[in-house]
């Protein structure tokens, strides 16, 4: 009994080992699969084995899984959120669903491959079938269906990844369960990467002499706050097509991740309330960026589309007029958007708009950018370009500077 009682300290010991190893680790996970003749360390191969013999907990396991991915031996192209912190998971949650004790059995007395078990392992986290503790984990995070709402993200419970054009942040544990189930981060931030300041100065306005402006989309963030025009548009609420003005947060709905990135590289800001009180302040700036400003005023329409220089950045611009009463701090939905008759898309039967089929569009393999009569329009939907470390994205924010 004593023997055995000395055996399960000496592995406790040597999880604990492991456990500050992982929580110490700053190695990035790279974008590739195990590959054959992956070296593991023997110590991780005895843990899966007294996990699957009952000897060690759930936690302790995954803390060597954890390890291997910070070490670069499991790679996980991005880390899906998780849905608790660890604080919040108690013992009884599981994580691990119980026929992986097999493989780990298998893979412990080698009657599997390294590499077999290994690839395993990351389809599991890819799809969530195993649950892992990101907040120990320095990695990328996914950047498809993501939802992007709420403030700027601080503090020191963060997952960050390093190797992209901007360094993303996301907050451990900041998830929301998607439609299909799956756990989705529900916000990130930008930070500028110290690796790429070099291609910054070729795209960024810091020093340039220009003078242009991001319209930072206040009505169309307050249309998507709840509830509002979409809980009119699903039926749930029969005069939601009057709603608050909010307060913005500097992520929100659409196109959060772009206007965070064109700030970080020098560009100025104004808001289309700014545009809406005083259409004219768009005549002291020689070019206009756009983002995902769906829902505008009249006097911001006219304004937008009477400037000889405006970057549609987004699809979906200028398609349903609203007004705004500043007093009780509310905005009416009053055309488009199949309002107030079905069949009404572009609330100012505008000629130039590109909603369909460019909206849709978030992969952006051949974006494109057209000249119409008073600037530009792309032919995507570019807010997960913010995300990569692509060519494309290099391409896209310098041709946002010189046109």
């Amino acid at each position: 009994m004593f023997q055995k009682f000395m055996i399960f300290q000496k592995r406790s010991l040597l999880v604990l080992i492991m456990f500050f190893s992982l929580i110490t680790s700053t190695i990035l996970v790279p974008n590739s699969s195990a590959q054959e003749g992956t070296q593991v360390p023997s110590w991780i191969k005895n843990v899966a084995g007294w996990w699957a013999n009952g000897e060690i907990s759930e936690n302790q396991f995954l803390d060597a899984i954890g390890y291997l991915i910070n070490n670069n031996i499991i790679s996980i192209p991005f880390m899906p959120c998780s849905e608790k912190t660890e604080s919040q998971t108690t013992s009884s949650d599981k994580k691990v669903p119980d026929w992986i004790k097999n493989n780990a059995k298998w893979w412990a007395e080698d009657l599997i491959e390294d590499t077999d078990f290994i690839n395993g392992i990351e389809y599991l986290i890819k799809y969530q079938i195993m649950g892992i503790d990101n907040k120990k984990i320095v990695g990328a995070v996914p950047s498809e269906d993501i939802i992007f709402s709420g403030n700027r993200i601080v503090g020191n419970d963060m997952i960050f990844v390093s190797s992209l054009f901007f360094e993303i942040y996301g907050a451990s544990g900041d998830c929301f369960i998607s439609s299909a189930g799956n756990r989705i981060w529900n916000s990130l931030a930008l930070g500028l990467n110290p690796n790429q300041i070099d291609k910054y100065n070729e795209v960024a306005v810091w020093n340039d002499p220009q003078k242009t402006v991001v319209v930072y989309p206040y009505f169309t963030y307050s249309a998507y706050h709840e509830p509002g025009f979409y809980t009119y548009y699903r039926g749930e609420c029969d005069d939601c097509t009057t709603t608050k003005l909010v307060q913005p947060a500097i992520q929100y709905t659409s196109s959060g991740i772009g206007h965070q990135a064109l700030t970080l590289l020098g560009y100025a800001t104004i808001t289309d309330i700014e545009i809406d009180r005083n259409p004219s302040i768009l005549q002291q700036f020689d070019k206009v960026i756009m983002l995902h400003n769906e829902y505008v005023t009249r006097t911001m329409f006219d304004a937008i589309t009477n400037h000889p220089n405006v970057i549609y950045l987004y699809p979906n611009a200028l398609y349903a007029e609203i007004e705004v009463d500043y007093i009780a701090e509310t905005i009416t939905l009053i055309r488009g958007h199949n309002y107030p008759e079905p069949g009404i898309t572009n609330g100012f039967d505008w000629e130039l708009d590109n909603t369909h089929p460019y909206e849709f569009d978030s992969v952006c393999l051949d974006m494109e950018i057209y000249k119409i009569k008073n600037g530009w329009m792309t032919t995507c939907y570019p807010e997960n370009l913010f995300l990569q470390n692509s060519e494309q994205l290099f391409e896209l924010l310098k041709l946002i500077k010189d046109l």
